[in-house]
């Protein structure tokens, strides 16, 4: 039971961290052991989270033309890695990086994969059967690998809760030897452009303010665009704000669209309805903004407004402002207490 490691160099990325607790748990079932793939230059120092996190093995490839990732690198040594120890399911994030690389070594070995996952499970004959949204989310699918091997599936960050770290937990290290050549590389990395956090893709913010048919135009969306960029978060919206135009699908949170674990999640206009909410419930912290007082939304937000947010968004963008210039930036507890006490509203409890 294998999970492919995305990491930003000194950091494990939480989609990872994910996917080794659902791991750990499907290699107990099956009485496998759970492995961490972990590729990079110099990031030894990261493995001690895997094994706490559930991994039994860290498989470790470090060399320098790994350090950025590259798919003619990363590819050929993950598909060695692979026919060499020969493992019954590998799982990997739905990630830029796992969009890319699950499927050139699934070529590679002529096995399937099922991509953008929500959820896997076992079947009663130990078959990993993977849940993936169809016919544009309206549905969702099982698929299962009953002949070829490995079984492969990406899953979508957020989908999965991350596993409290044990730290009484140590994984095995076994360095892989890696054999790659400089000439062989078609593709070279020139240069890293780091984007602000409101351009992040949602499945990475820490922070999400989204809009949904409430906000009512596109010119109404410019206030989301505003509060995303007072509080450095990414924006995102709901199937009805993107249908509208007001948004672009790549920020459609709910079943159709992305799936996010945000440590704040502001939904302003957005009535809650089920297609939504199961692409945001395991944000950390909710912040619901309605005229509707029964809105769905408000049985799962921590901190719940009933107003007009044409009158709320602009008073609470001002007092953001003035908090920006008076401290440099805001915390989340900051933006709580901030939204909490803006006038044109009440809260609900």
């Amino acid at each position: 039971m294998w999970v492919i490691v995305d990491h930003s160099g000194d950091e494990v990325e939480d989609v990872s961290l994910e996917l080794l607790g659902q791991a750990r748990d499907l290699a107990d079932r099956l009485g496998l052991s759970a492995t961490a793939v972990l590729l990079g230059d110099g990031v030894r120092g990261l493995a001690p989270l895997l094994g706490q996190c559930g991994a039994d093995t860290v498989y470790l490839a470090e060399s320098p033309l790994l350090s950025a990732y590259n798919p003619d690198a990363y590819a050929p040594v993950l598909t060695g890695l692979t026919r060499r120890q020969q493992p019954s399911i590998i799982l990997w994030g739905a990630t830029d990086q796992g969009r890319d690389l699950a499927p050139r070594v699934a070529a590679r070995l002529g096995t399937g994969l099922s991509s953008n996952c929500t959820r896997v499970d076992l079947s009663e004959d130990g078959l990993l059967v993977m849940t993936r949204p169809v016919y544009g989310g309206k549905a969702s699918c099982n698929v299962v690998c009953s002949q070829a091997r490995p079984q492969m599936a990406t899953l979508q960050p957020g989908a999965l809760p991350v596993r409290r770290p044990d730290t009484g937990r140590q994984a095995q290290v076994i360095a892989v030897n890696v054999s790659l050549s400089a000439q062989n590389l078609r593709l070279r990395l020139e240069e890293v452009i780091k984007i602000p956090p409101s351009d992040l893709d949602v499945t990475e913010a820490e922070v999400i303010v989204a809009g949904g048919r409430g906000v009512g135009s596109k010119e109404g969306f410019h206030l989301i665009e505003q509060l995303a960029h007072l509080v450095g978060a990414a924006v995102a919206a709901s199937r009805p704000a993107v249908d509208a135009g007001w948004a672009p699908y790549e920020r459609q949170v709910g079943l159709s669209g992305k799936t996010v674990a945000p440590r704040l999640y502001i939904a302003c206009g957005i009535s809650g309805v089920n297609h939504h909410v199961v692409g945001m419930r395991d944000s950390r912290a909710v912040v619901a903004i309605d005229q509707d007082a029964q809105a769905p939304i408000f049985q799962m937000a921590d901190l719940k407004i009933v107003g007009d947010l044409h009158e709320l968004l602009p008073s609470l963008i001002e007092r953001l402002r003035r908090l920006r210039q008076e401290r440099g930036s805001a915390e989340d507890e900051e933006i709580l207490r901030t939204l909490a006490n803006v006038p044109s509203a009440r809260q609900v409890s």
